[in-house]
């Protein structure tokens, strides 16, 4: 890969990655507004607090979520300065541009995925 194209997935790793952390930081002055408006409802029937309960797990998956991929986005930014970017971590071969394109943290080429995939069915 050259330098050219490596510049250009840096830059769509980072807009990427800016817009992970905009989603973040807009949710937080939600849940801030949310909390200093005094905008606090209590559900007083079990079934509005079963709502309540399963709303909160969904909010802790998506936190999860988002930060495990602003940490593949960092790491694939680690790997474009350490010159590994676009290398299976298993077989050591090029990652196809076109999955590059689909998936700019990935670290193993679509062979190496694929028979990741079956191992874990």
């Amino acid at each position: 890969m050259n330098q050219k194209e490596l510049e250009r997935f840096k830059e769509k790793i980072i807009k990427m990655r800016d817009e992970v952390l905009n989603s973040k930081q807009e949710d937080r002055r939600k849940e801030t507004y949310r909390e200093t408006s005094g905008d606090h409802t209590y559900s007083y029937h079990i079934a509005d607090q079963g709502s309540d309960c399963m709303e909160n797990e969904k909010s802790f998956l998506f936190a999860s979520l988002e930060g495990n991929v602003l940490d593949d986005l960092n790491d694939a930014l680690m790997r474009i300065d350490n010159k590994t970017f676009g290398t299976c971590f298993m077989c050591g071969k090029d990652i196809s541009i076109k999955r590059l394109e689909a998936v700019p943290s990935a670290k193993l080429c679509i062979d190496c995925k694929s028979g990741e995939e079956k191992e874990q069915i």
